[in-house]
């Protein structure tokens, strides 16, 4: 879960009875950015559970830093439970990222590159 607009490799949030996951900020080809939350790995990349597809256009104006932005996209996916409906062989929706979402408050570490 690399970022090409922060050079990041995101954050590691612990939501207690949830579990950890791996949250950052993907931008494969430029657009669209999207935000992965996944579980961490051990040595390899996070399996991704959720997609959260910042709307075109809106990801280089964003005024939110790389913590905040996935912390609002871990807000929103706890706050909407979706993170208990996906599945775990591998597959993940992707959804629309709510730009207002409320930030996650949790504690939250940057992971290790």
């Amino acid at each position: 879960m690399g970022t090409a607009k922060y050079d990041h490799p995101g954050y590691v949030a612990d939501t207690g009875d949830a579990g950890k996951y791996h949250v950052g900020i993907w931008c494969p080809h430029g657009y669209p950015a999207h935000i992965h939350i996944g579980r961490p790995a051990d040595g390899g990349d996070p399996l991704a559970l959720l997609r959260l597809r910042i709307p075109d256009g809106v990801f280089q104006s964003l005024a939110d830093d790389p913590e905040t932005l996935c912390r609002r996209a871990l807000g929103q996916a706890l706050g909407a439970g979706l993170l208990r409906t996906v599945s775990v062989d591998g597959d993940y929706q992707e959804i629309r990222f709510e730009l207002d979402a409320e930030p996650w408050g949790g504690p939250m570490l940057a992971a290790r590159a």
